[in-house]
């Protein structure tokens, strides 16, 4: 079994669903505190000003104390944060996205469903996107899951001790932050562990002569067909061991 384990993003950029689409379970790792500074709430579509790259998407969050982990972060709905993201993404409509209607339509019937904490918004979008993308999506939450937290002694174990607990063969994870996994360690205890470095190949963003990578995955659903997306999802990556990033 592969393995994938990501913080929980809202409607995040294409690197994270290559996790998802190349693993046989994905788990939301919920268990550690929110960082309100952190890309978790917020992300990136197209600006309607063609000199400016994107503009920002967001959530708003309740405010709690400094400990807030991010399974018990909840979202202040008497913001009307829904109204406005639809109507930021009405800059698709104008560059003419040839895959804006079922894009618009799938991204408000996820937040139709008025949710009160982020993580069930969270897992909503990844649901609602994989089943458009006919994707199948295992998943499960860390804070649901009674693995042993004893020799989790610095962050890179926290997978470690998963993988352990679900009898993982192979574990993936995105390639930024590799420096804190002992891949030694890991194969030791019988994970064998890669990361994944996104392509971000360019696609047609309409009229927009210089193409805007990393953008969220609503931004791939507006320009590019299911096959399309898959394709990018399936290929559109290199899989590399600690040693290969460190030389790359």
């Amino acid at each position: 079994m592969t393995l994938a384990i990501m913080q929980p993003y809202l409607f995040p950029y294409l690197g994270y669903w290559q996790l998802i689409a190349n693993s046989n379970k994905f788990i939301f790792f919920d268990v550690v505190k929110y960082n309100k500074r952190s890309w978790m709430n917020r992300n990136r579509i197209l600006h309607p000003d063609s000199n400016e790259s994107f503009q920002y998407i967001s959530v708003p969050i309740k405010k709690n104390t400094q400990s807030m982990l991010i399974k018990d972060m909840l979202i202040q709905n008497d913001e009307e944060w829904i109204k406005k993201i639809l109507g930021q993404l009405t800059v698709y409509k104008k560059l003419r996205a040839p895959y804006y209607d079922e894009t618009k339509d799938l991204v408000e019937s996820i937040l139709a469903k008025n949710h009160g904490d982020f993580i069930s918004l969270c897992i909503e979008s990844k649901k609602a996107i994989c089943a458009y993308l006919d994707i199948d999506f295992n998943f499960d939450l860390a804070s649901k899951i009674e693995f042993d937290r004893s020799a989790i002694e610095k962050p890179g174990d926290w997978a470690l001790a998963i993988c352990q607990h679900l009898n993982v063969q192979k574990y993936i994870n995105p390639h930024g932050g590799f420096d804190i996994f002992d891949e030694r360690k890991y194969n030791e205890n019988g994970v064998d562990i890669r990361f994944i470095r996104s392509n971000l190949t360019p696609y047609k963003q309409s009229r927009r002569e210089v193409f805007t990578p990393g953008l969220s995955i609503i931004d791939v659903l507006m320009f590019n067909n299911r096959d399309e997306i898959m394709e990018l999802l399936k290929s559109d990556f290199k899989e590399l061991s600690r040693n290969e990033l460190e030389n790359y």
